[in-house]
């Protein structure tokens, strides 16, 4: 169980990472095109906010007994 609750910790910092670069994309307005598919700041504001909730409940799991 210790070690689940390790991968959690580190997928908790990687997904916090990527909300952080989707929110400054979305704050910059920044348009990307990655593999054919056009990402608006829209996607981005998305992203953060799922990217966000998703690294909550990680560290809610890695870091409660």
């Amino acid at each position: 169980m210790s070690r689940l609750k390790e991968i959690a910790k580190f997928a908790c910092g990687a997904e916090a990472f990527h909300a952080f670069v989707h929110a400054g994309l979305w704050l910059s307005g920044t348009t990307l095109v990655v593999f054919g598919f056009k990402e608006t700041p829209a996607v981005h504001l998305v992203g953060a906010i799922v990217n966000g909730i998703i690294s909550l409940l990680l560290g809610l799991y890695a870091w409660r007994r």
